[in-house]
Parts: structure tokens; sequence; C-alpha cells
């Protein structure tokens, strides 16, 4: 029935028959959000050295907006619950019709957001690990990281996900104890560093003070939006057609205290300064002074263990993109190949290639990495209103049990978030984007603009398939 309701949006994707196995509870998705919250760890530092304490209201109100979001991306995954890979892949659905390429763009630009995040991720994990032992192996384990982690992705989404559960319990305990630390020694908050809220030798009502606040917004996006990732195994969830919402609020939820709570505490640790230290390793400043040395290689062993997790969120949501834009036809069926686990190995296998290319060229430049790659992620979130509007005014495309999105007046509170969102997430992806200089802006977009003549060929390939078998 899914597969019949799905081929009258785009023909092509009929002939793709391969699909995912629906192994895992909602509970998976929320985990998959967890991750989320250690990827502050990317810019927290460089971020705080330019906005100083005021980096955590940027945390903070980034995250919130992050959380709206997924009031639109839960509607959408309750009515659509068979499409793989979540957000991004929704666009197809408003915009395939009236532009092939625009229906590819959202979800290649997901992919190209989320996939140098794992390589980010493994490299951070080399960073600590590499701490926690006394080492200097950064980018050897940063090679052995990816190799365990597909590894462990070949065998099916429920051994992932069970992975996924036991390094997470590792990677939540470093982060409670720090604030269990602070709650023990309240004597080492310095509230000083935190309050009042200011940008150094800034003044709130210059417009290059406001420039330098949406410069690092854009950034804090690709980790704070970062709740929306329970989406991306909607298709895989035995009970999505009833607990999708649960699972996407709890994730906005979580997302929202996470990137409130962690810049203030370390803040108020160690201040500014002390998260310049090492911006690669910004949580071993508090961690040794609130348990000294043996205490900081504990974390740092634990907080490796975090970047896994969020690594491995990654790698679940671009292969599974990768796989949704094969079947609606953007990319070559190699693509949307499915092994006796109802892993998409194919998509898998391309990430692990450009996972390793990366690895090599880029080895630590990890924030210039994000900002490009944000490019896409960003674009991805200017589409998602967009599209959330367009599906809930449609009278012709349903979801796959009929049902469709509310249609709601131009005044509804949901329309006007979304007209909101579109222009919040401009202002991010043009001022904030060009902030980080042109050839950052045309890295990311010559990235971007690649899937415009492969979905074009793709496409035109499979209609004149579907005509010839008819």
């Amino acid at each position: 029935m899914t597969e019949e309701l799905t081929s009258t949006v785009i023909a092509p994707s009929r002939v793709v028959a391969p699909t995912l196995v629906r192994s895992v509870t909602w509970r998976s998705a929320v985990l998959l959000a967890v991750g989320a919250a250690v990827l502050i760890t990317v810019s927290l530092g460089p971020m705080a050295a330019e906005l100083g304490n005021m980096s955590a209201v940027v945390w903070s109100v980034t995250a919130i907006i992050g959380g709206l979001q997924c009031l639109m991306i839960a509607e959408l995954a309750r009515v659509y619950p068979g499409r793989a890979g979540g957000t991004a892949t929704y666009a197809h659905l408003a915009l395939h019709e009236v532009s092939p390429a625009l229906g590819a763009l959202s979800s290649w630009a997901y992919w190209f957001a989320w996939t140098p995040g794992i390589a980010v991720n493994v490299i951070l994990a080399g960073v600590y690990a590499s701490a926690a032992f006394g080492i200097e192996a950064t980018f050897p384990l940063a090679i052995l990281f990816v190799v365990v982690l597909y590894g462990i992705n070949y065998f099916g989404l429920k051994l992932s996900v069970r992975f996924y559960a036991a390094v997470g319990a590792v990677a939540v305990i470093p982060l409670l104890a720090i604030l269990l630390g602070v709650l023990a020694q309240p004597s080492s908050l310095h509230w000083d560093y935190v309050l009042p809220f200011g940008v150094p030798g800034g003044d709130l009502g210059s417009m290059a003070t406001w420039a330098l606040i949406v410069k690092w917004a854009f950034v804090a996006v690709w980790a704070s939006y970062g709740a929306e990732m329970a989406s991306t195994v909607v298709a895989e969830m035995r009970d999505s057609d009833t607990r999708v919402g649960q699972a996407m609020g709890a994730a906005a939820v979580i997302c929202a205290v996470a990137f409130t709570a962690i810049p203030i505490v370390l803040l108020a640790l160690v201040g500014v300064q002390g998260l310049q230290e090492d911006p690669q390793a910004v949580f071993l400043g508090p961690a040794e002074q609130l348990f000294g040395a043996w205490g900081a290689q504990v974390v740092a062993l634990m907080l490796a263990a975090g970047l896994l997790l969020g690594a491995q969120a990654f790698v679940v949501g671009s292969s599974r993109t990768i796989y949704q834009m094969t079947r609606d036809g953007y990319l070559p069926r190699v693509f949307g190949k499915v092994n006796r686990f109802g892993v998409p190995v194919g998509s898998i296998t391309f990430d692990v290639l450009i996972i390793t290319l990366l690895l090599i060229v880029f080895r630590d430049s990890i924030v210039d990495v994000v900002a490009s790659a944000n490019i896409g992620y960003v674009v991805v979130f200017v589409l998602l209103p967009v599209t959330y509007l367009l599906l809930g005014r449609s009278s012709r495309i349903g979801g796959e049990s009929g049902a469709t999105l509310s249609r709601r007046s131009p005044r509804h509170p949901m329309a006007l978030l979304a007209m909101a969102l579109i222009v919040i997430n401009v202002v991010l992806l043009v001022w904030g984007g060009l902030q980080w200089g042109l050839q950052v802006v045309l890295v990311g977009l010559g990235v971007l603009l690649l899937i415009v003549p492969v979905s074009l060929v793709v496409s035109a390939a499979r209609k004149r398939e579907l005509q010839s078998s008819r």
C-alpha cells in the first residue's frame, strides 16, 4: 500500500523495490537526537572567543527555534511515515513537480550537512581518546572509529540502536558528572563570568555586533537544530503512526535544555578564557577543575564515546537520506540497494568513501568544514516551512494512508510560525553565511549545485524507463 501511494507522487519510485525494516521504537528516534547535545563541542570554544558570554544566549535561542521546527516535522512525519531520511525529504512531495532539482536539493543539502559531521565527530572523538590515553593518535583513531561505526551499521538499525544506547549511557555520564559536580561544589561557579551578557568590546546597538551574533548563530544551528534528527528513522519505527509526535517533542525538549544548560555551566566554571585554551577539547578544562587530572582523563574517554554517539546519528541520517533520494528518482539505483538486514548498504558505502576522503583532506580543520556544510543544512530549513505551507494547501497530495496535513488559514499560528521560520533561516543563510567569507560560501554552494545535473539526468532516465515499460 505504501509503495503504491508513494508512486502516485513520483512514478519512477515504483521501480525501486527494496524497503527498510520497521524494527525500532520511538525511544530509538529520541536517542539519535540526544547525540546532538555533544555537538556543542565543535564550536563552543571558538564561539565564546568572539562572542564572550553572549554565546550562551545564542545556543539557547537557536535550540528553541530548532524545537519549534519540530512541530512541523512531527506533523509531516505523521502524515508521511514511510519516508526515510526525515526532515529534508518532505520537500520532494511539494516541490518535485515544480522542479525536480528543487525536490532533490533539500535532501542533497541535508546529506551534505551531516556527512562532514561524521568526519568532524570522529576527529574530535580521536582528540578526546588521545587525551584520555596520553597519546598522539587522533587521525588513526578517527579512521578506526569510522570502520567500527559503519561495521555496526551494516547489521541493521536494531543492532545500531543497541550500540547507540550503550554508548549513550557512557556519553551522558560526563555531562551529568559535570552538572552534579557543580551542585556538590557550588563555590566553583563564578557567575560574574556569565552575567551580564554581552559581546567583548561590542555594542548591542551596533550592526557590527549583530553581524557577529548572526555569524555564530549560523554555525550554532548545525548542532542546536539537532532535535530534528529524531525524524530520520520514522520509516523504520514500528509505532510511527502514534508515537512520532512524542519522539519529536521529547527530542526538542532534551536539546533545548542541553543547549541552554551546558554553555552556562561551562562558562560559569572556567569563563571564556578557559573555553579558549583547547577549543577541540573544550570539556577537559572544566572536568579537570572539578575532578582533577585523573578525573579529566575519564571524562575525556566518555566524551569520545559521546562524539561517536553523534557520529552514529549522522551515519543513520545521511545514509537514509541518500536511500530516499534514490527511491524518489534523483540518484542511480545502486544507492538504494538494501542488504538482508534491511540496511541501505548502497548509500552507506557511498558515505564511507566520502568520509574517508574528508578525513584525508581536512584532517583537523573543523570549524570551516562545519561552516561550509552548514550552507546545506540551513537551506533545508528554508525549504522545510515552505514545504509545510505548500503541502497544507494542496488537495492533490495526501499521506501514505490517505491523510493530509490540516488546512489552515494564513493567520493560523502554525502558518505564522512557518512564515517566521522562513525569514529567520533566510537571514541566517544569507547574512550569517556571508560572515564566514566567500570561500566557505562558494564551496558550500558548489557542492549543493552538483545535485542539479545529476538529478535531472537520473530523473529523465527513470521517466524514459517508465514510458518504455508501458
